[in-house]
């Protein structure tokens, strides 16, 4: 019995190491599938895959009856050659990571909005999870759909509709890169291709809303204060190429940051970044105003083989930044060094055989130009806009000071208007006779003095000789014609007596137009008979002549019975008045500081709307003008642009404001004055400056006509606005 149990024990223990050798081994460690296969099924009890034989005879390994896909997110279409170009991102509208029996993603097409991908819609496959590019061929605009489908070939629920997206070649149009010069392509966010670099990125994004564009690139800072970019594809460069480099961008209210920054990076052949230019703006203002940022321009060091343009939103800790309308376009020059032009987006330059610059026609910086014969200087414009000229010929009206040549001369006496000279004698008696006829032409802005100077010989001694004036308008004169002037010489002995007979009198008392004015004489309270002649010799002719004296002067004497008065005679002044501060508007409403002291006038964009100014002298012309009687009132305004050429049309009306208001009003009366670009002049502003109460003028035209938007210098610029009053009290 021992025995027994003893082999029993045995035979367990070598069965128990016999059962831990087996587990220890591989279950399939001398197995295999002849002419068959093996299923693998879930805890369901679902085939999932067959692994070996296929049904059709091939060997594979198949998953069968897995869970579709999420849905893909809506694609992203542009342009492309002969076509339009699918981008997909790579992302799911209900999963954040595609799963991991995800096979493709199908791009399907047709030229109905609302359609279900199948058979006859698919265009192509893209194959990786985190997207790509298919470029579909189309003829006619189309709409775009998606479908995932997973190593089962089960299909997800089709993504949104995208489109329609209308086909078309792809050049330098729909670039903008080339046929104008512009080395950046998609400029201003158009066509899609940086749209779909960045598709998926929240923090910058292509977004609705540019500068006088559909689109701008939007930059949102961070709290952790951290600078955002966007890269450029590089372009060949050669050593010592210079490059202009520009672009619009903007600020939200919000922002806070280090400024923004436009740069182009240089790498040599090898692709190993060298240096930068950069232009840069470190304070922008939180407004929310496009504004253009450019600099000097950028030239690619020895060694650049490549350059590359950025935008970056530096260290920004709040708010966002916007960026639109992005250039880069090459300078282009004759030579290196010495005589040699170069063209840029600045303008023009020309330098002579020693390397100096001869003409400077650039915006941004001082324009100069000098003219040369035989390399002597000959002509000059220099950079604060003196001249000098061997000679000038003007075909046009010449402004000096702002003031027209002729405007200028009027403040002068223009001398003899007519004159006449007699040598013989006429003779009179009693009766009123007629001596000499002279006429001319009165302008009722002048002063003009008649003077009659001559001989008059009585016959015999005594009585007085009477000198008689007279005007008969535009009428032939005669011995009754309106007396203007007389004289009464007494006749004391005979022999020749010297008379001199003069009045001053302004062409307004004259009235404008023809007056023919006469002489005439007689002899009173003399012996019977008694008779006298007025006459000249030839060495000492009598002298009949009409002189210009100057510009009209208003009358501002008065009575005084030598006791003394309370109130000093009236005088007349002119009084210039330099402005003493003005502002921008826009949309005529609240004051623009981003135009600081310039004064705009009419409609150029939605961003500042139709813009107005406003111009105010300093309180001590509400001083002088207190209790006066205003003669003449003129502005003076520099016009340094005009959005034609050919320039615009000055819309002035007058204010009331003593200082500058943070919001624009006006008087309702305008004046429109047609005014070049470039050009300051003072002008004639008495219609709307009819009132002591005024106290300024306003550029109000309110009118979207282009024709009406204008820049003018304000206080602080090389030519501010004058006020000049002639008044008088």
């Amino acid at each position: 019995m021992s025995n027994d149990l003893a082999r029993l024990a045995a035979r367990i223990a070598a069965l128990e190491r016999r059962l831990a050798q087996q587990n220890r081994t591989s279950r399939l460690a001398y197995s295999s599938i002849e002419n068959g296969a093996l299923d693998v099924y879930d805890d369901d009890g679902s085939l999932r895959a067959v692994i070996g034989q296929q049904p059709d005879g091939t060997t594979a390994v198949n998953v069968v009856n897995g869970p579709p896909p999420p849905q893909p997110t809506a694609p992203v279409l542009a342009p492309a050659i002969g076509g339009i170009a699918v981008t997909w991102n790579g992302t799911f509208t209900d999963a954040a990571t595609p799963p991991l029996d995800w096979a493709r993603v199908e791009v399907h097409t047709s030229t109905e909005a609302d359609f279900t991908p199948g058979a006859p819609t698919l265009r192509g496959t893209l194959e990786s999870p985190q997207g790509g590019t298919l470029i579909v061929t189309a003829t006619a605009p189309v709409y775009v759909r998606l479908l995932a489908r997973n190593t089962s070939g089960a299909a997800s629920v089709p993504s949104p509709t995208a489109g329609p997206r209308a086909p078309g070649t792809v050049g330098a149009d729909d670039l903008e890169i080339g046929a104008n010069g512009n080395l950046v392509p998609d400029p201003s966010f158009e066509t899609g291709v940086v749209a779909g670099q960045l598709a998926g990125q929240n923090l910058i994004a292509v977004e609705a809303g540019g500068n006088d564009s559909a689109h701008a690139l939007r930059i949102d800072n961070a709290a952790s204060g951290s600078s955002r970019s966007l890269y450029y594809d590089r372009f060949p460069v050669t050593p010592g190429d210079r490059f202009w480099l520009a672009a619009d961008y903007k600020v939200s209210a919000d922002y806070a940051g280090n400024g923004v920054l436009l740069a182009l990076r240089w790498y040599d052949a090898n692709g190993t970044w060298l240096s930068s230019g950069v232009i840069s703006t470190t304070a922008p203002t939180p407004n929310d105003t496009w504004r253009r940022l450019t600099g000097p321009l950028l030239q690619a060091p020895p060694s650049a083989a490549y350059g590359q343009v950025r935008l970056q939103a530096t260290a920004g800790t709040a708010g966002k930044v916007w960026f639109d309308n992005i250039e880069c376009r090459p300078v282009l020059s004759t030579a290196r060094n010495g005589a040699r032009s170069e063209v840029s987006p600045l303008g023009l330059r020309l330098y002579d055989e020693d390397g100096d610059e001869a003409v400077s026609l650039i915006t941004g910086a001082p324009n100069y130009l000098t003219l040369r014969t035989d390399g002597t200087p000959v002509a000059t414009i220099d950079q604060s806009g003196n001249a000098a000229f061997a000679d000038l010929a003007v075909a046009g009206r010449l402004t000096i000071a702002g003031d027209p040549i002729e405007s200028y001369l009027a403040g002068f006496a223009r001398g003899l208007v007519a004159v006449d000279y007699q040598a013989s004698a006429v003779s009179a008696s009693t009766t009123d006779y007629g001596f000499v006829e002279l006429s001319f032409d009165a302008d009722t802005s002048r002063m003009y003095r008649v003077v009659v100077d001559c001989y008059a010989d009585p016959s015999v001694a005594g009585g007085e000789l009477v000198l008689v004036l007279r005007d008969g308008g535009a009428n032939a004169p005669t011995i009754s014609s309106t007396q203007i002037q007389s004289g009464i010489y007494p006749m004391a002995g005979a022999g020749y007596h010297r008379v001199h007979l003069e009045t001053i009198r302004s062409g307004w008392s004259f009235g404008a137009g023809l007056h023919r004015l006469l002489t005439t004489f007689r002899v009173q309270y003399g012996p019977s008979g008694q008779t006298v002649r007025l006459l000249g010799g030839g060495n000492y002719p009598g002298l009949m002549y009409i002189e210009d004296v100057g510009p009209y002067i208003p009358e501002t004497g008065q009575y005084n019975t030598g006791g003394g008065t309370a109130t000093p005679p009236k005088k007349t002044y002119t009084k210039t008045y330099a402005a003493s501060w003005s502002g921008s508007y826009a949309n005529r409403g609240a004051y623009n500081s981003y135009y600081g002291n310039q004064c705009l006038q009419g409609y150029y964009s939605s961003t500042n709307g139709m813009q107005a100014a406003l111009i105010g002298f300093p309180s001590s012309l509400a001083t002088d003008l207190s209790g006066a009687v205003i003669q003449k009132a003129e502005i003076y305004l520099y016009f340094e642009h005009w959005y034609y050429n050919s320039g615009g049309r000055a819309v002035i009306k007058a204010h009331k404001h003593a200082s500058r208001p943070s919001t624009f009003s006006s008087d309702g009366e305008a004046q429109t004055i047609t005014w070049g670009k470039n050009v300051g002049k003072w002008v004639d502003i008495t219609a709307v400056f009819d009132s002591t109460s005024w106290r300024g003028i306003a550029l109000d035209p309110n009118n979207s006509d282009r024709t009406y938007y204008g820049r003018a210098q304000g206080v602080g610029q090389t030519y501010p606005p004058k006020l000049r009053v002639t008044y008088t009290k």
